[in-house]
């Protein structure tokens, strides 16, 4: 997308003051706001359902997303050529929420309640389930003892296999830990009624999807990765987020007061969300992303990123720990 192309424009019906282009995408200015066009490569089912995600919010009276500017065909993306574009809609001015900001954190956190009580009653047909936690951690487990025996058989270790064979037996048991303490609570049964319920999850919970504006505050964008699930599973991942991106300022129990104040919480939300929290997706994502033939970092890189992550667990468990309200 070197060069735009005037036909786009055209074909969403947008009179453009002026365009910018920025990396991965252009800004156009119009009389109503920015909007934002650029190529995906989602597919058009993918599309409509992110659309339908963001009506249903709008209906609700969640309107701080990133809303389809729909094409004069009446879909929410364009055809040229190999390509297809969207164009979404921004407030004129924002930024990404910054985490060592205590009243940006705040908003990101009352955001995340109004969206989640806007993102119920959704239809199960169209949007994809989220599998139970128990489930997930149970093959997460298993992957780590197969890395682990991969690493053993190497001739040669590297620094990487060195890393993981002496820690993989502490998180082993920090992941057998979240299972077992996920069992002790209600954890099963609210995710049942939440898939009843058609609760749906954003499941990307990141600081350039929570954009910070004037009018309204929060703007939560970006819903490819949603599903229908327990919310709370969105709530610890922003805790954890914030946790890790942040000198950690803000109390957790004040964090999940702020947003227990919108969204109300069920009995044994401390329990469930401590062994959310527990889990360490950050250990796991990196050994996945050294070991896959896929993976986008290089070795150093992701050595460098282990031990970051090593150094950092015992005072993320500590503030952790502190969850109690």
């Amino acid at each position: 997308m070197d060069k735009f192309n005037p036909a786009i424009l055209e074909s969403f019906g947008i009179q453009c003051r002026n365009i910018k282009k920025e990396k991965g995408h252009y800004l156009c200015n119009t009389g109503s706001g920015l909007i934002k066009v650029h190529i995906t490569s989602d597919a058009p089912e993918a599309i409509w359902l992110q659309h339908s995600i963001k009506e249903h919010l709008a209906a609700n009276g969640f309107i701080q997303t990133d809303r389809y500017q729909l094409a004069y065909t009446g879909q929410p993306f364009v055809s040229i050529g190999r390509e297809t574009y969207v164009a979404t809609k921004f407030p004129a001015q924002h930024h990404e929420t910054d985490f060592e900001n205590e009243a940006e954190t705040l908003q990101a956190f009352q955001t995340l309640a109004g969206f989640h009580i806007a993102a119920r009653n959704m239809p199960q047909e169209n949007n994809p389930i989220s599998q139970p936690m128990p489930d997930v951690y149970t093959r997460q487990l298993k992957e780590l003892a197969q890395v682990g025996k991969q690493a053993r058989r190497n001739s040669r270790l590297s620094d990487f296999d060195v890393l993981l064979i002496k820690h993989a037996p502490h998180y082993s048991e920090i992941i057998e830990d979240s299972i077992n303490r996920l069992a002790k609570t209600d954890y099963a049964k609210l995710h049942a009624e939440a898939i009843c319920q058609g609760c749906l999850c954003h499941n990307t919970l990141k600081e350039e999807h929570l954009l910070i504006s004037s009018e309204p505050n929060c703007y939560l964008t970006n819903f490819s990765e949603a599903k229908i699930g327990l919310q709370l599973c969105d709530l610890a991942a922003l805790i954890r987020r914030y946790a890790q991106r942040s000198s950690k300022s803000i109390p957790i129990g004040h964090l999940v007061e702020t947003y227990g104040n919108f969204a109300p919480l069920p009995h044994g939300t401390a329990d469930i969300l401590y062994a959310l929290l527990m889990f360490p997706w950050a250990f796991m994502k990196i050994i996945s992303q050294y070991y896959s033939k896929k993976r986008n970092w290089t070795p150093n890189g992701l050595i460098n990123r282990m031990q970051s992550v090593l150094a950092e667990r015992e005072d993320y468990e500590k503030y952790v720990q502190e969850l109690q309200f």
